[in-house]
């Protein structure tokens, strides 16, 4: 198993990552959670799901900026094994892969919101890409130089947690060790590097 670098990554307080809401959470989620209005309308039920649909679309685009107006200050992505990013590595680290893979695309079979908690669910999440641009690298690993390689990453699910009408915090839960960027560098041939 991989260990990510200590330099991108941190280790999350709590032992397990909860894929539900915690009360001493820091962003909390409620199901009724709808821009700060205390009573859910109609029109207002989807809007969390749109919002990570948008999301992901700004992920399609490559566009980090656009998805970064969509996340909260205190934004966190955190991978199953409780290991958290902040937005601006997280978007830092996407980019080198987009920089290498021009055609790198984030395909996903459903988008629920949950009833209970108000969390938003994307299903089977499958990046892929051609390596045909720049050199890829991760961490302090070596550039890997373009070669036409395609990689698909293991399959995902993503819990979208929301606070003020924002995204504060994103959990993948990845079903192979083959994805993110530890997954495309050892698809890439690149492991180990040290």
């Amino acid at each position: 198993m991989m260990k990510p670098f200590k330099r991108l990554f941190r280790r999350s307080k709590s032992k397990k990552v909860e894929k539900e809401t915690s009360d001493s959470d820091t962003c909390i989620t409620t199901a009724t959670d709808n821009r700060n209005s205390p009573v859910e309308t109609a029109e207002d039920q989807n809007w969390k799901s749109e919002l990570a649909q948008a999301f992901l679309a700004k992920w399609n685009e490559h566009d980090m900026e656009g998805a970064g107006k969509m996340v909260t200050a205190e934004y966190v992505f955190v991978f199953a094994d409780n290991q958290e990013m902040e937005y601006d590595d997280m978007a830092r680290e996407t980019t080198n892969v987009f920089n290498a893979f021009p055609d790198f695309y984030f395909q996903y079979d459903s988008i629920k919101q949950r009833e209970s908690d108000g969390v938003v669910v994307v299903s089977n999440l499958v990046a892929s890409g051609h390596h045909t641009a720049k050199p890829y690298a991760f961490g302090p690993c070596p550039p890997i130089q373009p070669s036409g390689k395609y990689i698909q990453n293991s399959p995902e699910t993503l819990y979208f947690h929301f606070r003020d009408g924002k995204i504060c915090k994103l959990i993948v839960d990845a079903e192979g060790e083959m994805t993110g960027p530890p997954g495309i560098y050892t698809q890439l041939g690149g492991f180990p590097c040290m």
